[in-house]
């Protein structure tokens, strides 16, 4: 096949995948520009000072509604450390915003299914809990840095550094009418947005593109697929830990190798150990929590992700 037959092959599925999405991330940046005007910052992200299992409820279940891809909840992550926020708190934020993401969820549904996608942020959200229950343990034990200072400052309101413009814009806006917010406001901060993981996505649907153009779904089926429930989860985690993509890009990726072929596990592995590998986000932990928390936090959360992958490949 010529060089210039094959860009013809892989302009065709960009498109094509372009065509199944393109609704799925409208609506994503719809619904995470309203979350992000009319839902406060400060109010989503407070009381992580505890170490306890309520705050670390608190943490995944704010990670579920801040709307923010994996690079953004590093500053989050960074700064409720700063404020007083557990260890064991901060990194189960880490873990559970990206899959929390709308956004995010939306793009992998498109792929996967309204039904198999609620399985995946179930199990994601519930591997964010677990870990930061392991983390809170050793944190509590002295086994990895803490981050509770001696004098803990109570109901202080936290918010991220990267979300401070848009808290004030919000402000700013707070006093004008529902409608006007809803049709100036939401299309900027849905801008926003696009301009924050808009490149990630980028990435991974140029890379799901080529794997939709020129990788055989009998390839996929036969190392990813459901013929082996063991081998498939674990060839994927050198698979995701190899690419520096947001999360948003993880779901492109990873929904178009389940629709060659991939079990449900390895798309739940590929998008939670590909955020929990990520270079950028290991070195913040690296250099803000810790060298211990770095490390535990690497190892506890791939390994509850491989298992809960497996789960998933034997009961889904």
């Amino acid at each position: 096949m010529s060089l210039e037959n094959l860009f013809i092959v892989y302009l065709n599925a960009s498109i094509e995948l372009f065509k199944e999405l393109w609704l799925y991330f409208l609506l994503g940046l719809i619904i995470s520009a309203l979350i992000q005007e009319f839902i406060p910052t400060k109010r989503l992200l407070q009381y992580f000072g505890g170490n306890d299992w309520a705050s670390l409820a608190r943490a995944t279940t704010a990670g579920l509604f801040v709307s923010v891809c994996s690079c953004g909840a590093i500053p989050i992550a960074a700064t409720l450390r700063e404020r007083g926020a557990s260890t064991a708190s901060a990194l189960t934020f880490l873990l559970a915003a990206p899959w929390g993401g709308l956004l995010h969820v939306l793009l992998i549904s498109g792929f996967v299914g309204i039904k198999n996608t609620i399985i995946l942020v179930a199990f994601s959200l519930l591997t964010a809990f677990i870990v930061g229950l392991i983390l809170a343990k050793y944190e509590n034990g002295g086994l990895i840095e803490s981050g509770i200072p001696k004098k803990h400052r109570k109901g202080e309101k936290i918010i991220c550094v990267e979300c401070v413009d848009v808290e004030k814009m919000r402000l700013k806006h707070e006093k004008e009418s529902m409608g006007r917010r809803i049709i100036y406001c939401t299309p900027r901060n849905m801008w926003h947005i696009f301009m924050d993981v808009g490149k990630y996505i980028l990435v991974g649907l140029f890379i799901a593109a080529a794997l939709k153009a020129f990788v055989s779904p009998e390839l996929v089926t036969k190392y990813l697929g459901n013929g082996s429930k063991f081998m498939p989860v674990l060839v994927a985690v050198p698979v995701s830990a190899v690419l520096e993509i947001a999360s948003e890009g993880f779901a492109v990726l990873a929904g178009q190798l389940y629709q060659l072929g991939a079990s449900l596990g390895v798309v739940f592995v590929i998008t939670m150990v590909g955020v929990t590998t990520d270079l950028t986000e290991l070195s913040m932990i690296w250099g803000k929590f810790g060298r211990r928390c770095a490390i535990a936090y690497l190892l506890t959360a791939t390994v509850i992700a491989v298992l809960f992958a497996l789960l998933i490949n034997a009961v889904f």
